[in-house]
């Protein structure tokens, strides 16, 4: 009796002495007592954090003593590890009920470095890479003309949201299928909608118990109760996907399809070893990158402008100086318009529509600056706090689009934060850049934003701090008016609109 107790001491023993070894050099962060105080609602201030902590302020750095959850907090760390040492950071955490249960492990957001996400990733690069992405420039033309007429039209000062919904959708759509979105009660858009909702409300991490305890799947399955909903709304989502692949099987045969990026993995299917079911689940991914977005961005960009009218003159001041009157920029205009460049970055920089990027996992030990990072870490980027970082971005409350020009580092300059880092880096970015700048940039020549006015003929400004709260963030409905600059003005749009209404005809 007494060797075993010794025995079992002794391995007890050993246990602590090595965890403790293979964990003594953990990144900083608060006590798992202290990470408790935390959930109580005690939760230093992010400056007193970053003093503290360094490498990884703010939002919860202790839970890597707990959980594996590692949140980098600056640029630089963010950049050392999920970019540079990107072969390693590239993984993704597990997730039961969004990925493998929801997704079928089909989703390439979710899926983690191996043969699958290799064939995902491929047809993306197919269909969005930034060679791929000049090719919708004709389209995203085609569709911001319309977004401005349709913008002389409104009356209220709330409809700009709709609008903004159907350019981005309508890109999108003909982007993955080749088929344009004309009203948003299409059953395109409405399945996909709820879709869409139904991935983000379930995605957020530590909703679902399985999700920290795996075990539960060694239930029996009719005992798995947070498998039932999740299952039914796959069965949809699978049927929306495959009616959309279909259809467009159907106009491949008859002559009629347009290119599109199920045209092109229809075509590469066989070469790359992918069932109706995976390819289906794979062109579903620019509607869930990228509608979202386009639309948050230039709505905060219509925020801010109500906000800053002098930004909004100095940028038409230059789009006046390069464009002139007689025609609205084009994409060809792109590198004579520094400042208009300037303003998108400062918008996605003012107010981030992902305060928190979507998950790495470690897939192998690594260490970082004298701290060991275990494998199967998880690892988040804190965008929002590298956002609002004093260092790199003074005065980060205020707009300033200035602060991105005349500079020499490559990452302001490319500025892509907003849609993540490395090999995970969002797949629609150019495509969704190229749809931001033309709508900035002829909104910008063809109407003063304006606020409403009350009764006395003072402006109503909203609030620049009143968002949704989730994954994403948007402003939440706020009212403004597009009035355009001159007659002249004003007639471009209509005349462009109508030969767009033509050009439109070939995407059905």
């Amino acid at each position: 009796m007494l060797p075993s107790l010794i025995l079992g001491f002794l391995l007890v023993l050993l246990f602590v002495c090595l965890r403790r070894y293979r964990f003594e050099n953990l990144p900083p962060g608060p006590s798992g007592v202290e990470q408790a105080v935390r959930t109580s609602g005690v939760v230093p201030s992010r400056d007193e954090e970053s003093d503290r902590y360094g490498l990884v302020p703010n939002f919860n750095c202790g839970a890597f003593h707990i959980f594996g959850i590692l949140v980098l907090g600056t640029i630089k760390a963010a950049t050392d590890l999920l970019v540079v040492r990107g072969n390693i950071y590239s993984g993704r955490p597990r997730s039961i009920i969004a990925h493998e249960i929801l997704s079928g492990g089909m989703r390439g957001i979710g899926m983690s470095d191996g043969p699958q996400y290799r064939k995902w990733k491929t047809l993306m690069q197919w269909g969005l890479s930034n060679t791929a992405a000049l090719n919708y420039q004709h389209l995203q033309s085609i569709e911001s003309f319309l977004l401005l007429r349709d913008f002389l039209k409104d009356e209220g000062p709330l409809q700009y949201k709709n609008r903004l919904r159907r350019f981005a959708i309508s890109i999108v759509c003909c982007v993955a299928y080749g088929r344009r979105i004309k009203t948003l009660d299409d059953d395109i858009v409405v399945n996909n909608v709820k879709t869409a909702a139904y991935f983000g409300k379930i995605s957020v991490p530590g909703k679902f118990l399985v999700d920290s305890w795996p075990i539960l799947l060694y239930l029996p399955k009719f005992l798995q109760w947070f498998r039932w909903e999740p299952e039914k709304r796959r069965a949809v989502d699978t049927e929306i996907y495959l009616s959309l692949l279909n259809d467009v099987k159907h106009q491949t045969q008859d002559g009629t399809a347009h290119p599109s990026m199920a045209t092109h993995g229809l075509e590469k299917q066989q070469e790359l070893g992918l069932t109706d079911v995976e390819t289906a689940y794979a062109l579903s991914a620019p509607w869930a990158a990228g509608t979202g977005t386009t639309i948050m961005t230039i709505e905060i960009f219509l925020l801010a402008m109500l906000h800053y009218p002098a930004v909004m003159k100095k940028a038409q001041a230059e789009i006046d100086s390069v464009i002139g009157p007689e025609r609205m920029p084009d994409f060809k205009d792109f590198d004579a318009l520094p400042y208009i460049q300037a303003v998108i970055k400062e918008t996605m920089r003012w107010r981030c529509i992902a305060p928190i990027a979507v998950p790495h996992a470690v897939m192998s030990d690594d260490v970082y600056e004298g701290m060991f990072i275990p494998k199967g870490s998880t690892v988040y980027a804190n965008i929002y706090a590298m956002t609002k970082d004093e260092t790199i971005f003074p005065n980060v409350e205020e707009f300033i689009p200035e602060r991105f020009l005349n500079i020499s580092d490559r990452k302001m300059i490319n500025f892509t934060l907003p849609f993540g880092f490395g090999r995970r880096q969002c797949p629609g970015t150019y495509v969704a850049w190229q749809s931001i700048f033309i709508s900035v940039a002829r909104i910008l020549w063809a109407f003063d934003i304006m606020p409403p006015v009350d009764e006395k003929g003072n402006k109503v400004l909203p609030s620049v701090d009143s968002f949704t709260s989730g994954l994403t963030t948007r402003p939440e409905p706020f009212k403004c008016y597009f009035e355009p600059r001159s007659s002249q003005a004003k007639d471009i749009i209509i005349q462009e609109a109508d030969r767009a209404e033509i050009d439109a005809l070939a995407w059905k």
